[in-house]
């Protein structure tokens, strides 16, 4: 499974990138140093968030998280997304 180091440095080069919600709702974000911001949301998510969501994986949807991270929606649609997390 690829560290947080890993994972963050392709969170950063894809964004502006449309990516989809498990419900299928479109979404891109920008990032600022260690957090990311939706343009469905107002209010930014932490690369720790990112860091707790990636050490609970596999889940099986985003409700998994919800009780542990900011924006699980999200969260889980990056994590779910080959450009983020590449197949091995």
């Amino acid at each position: 499974m690829p560290n947080v180091e890993t994972v963050w440095q392709a969170v950063t080069e894809h964004a502006g990138e449309v990516f989809w919600t498990i419900s299928g709702l479109p979404f891109h974000y920008e990032v600022d140093g260690r957090r990311l911001l939706t343009d469905r949301t107002n209010h930014w998510i932490h690369r720790s968030q990112m860091e707790a969501a990636l050490d609970l994986r596999p889940v099986a949807g985003p409700g998994a998280l919800n009780n542990v991270v900011r924006g699980p929606s999200y969260l889980y649609a990056l994590l779910a997304d080959l450009r983020i997390m590449p197949a091995r």
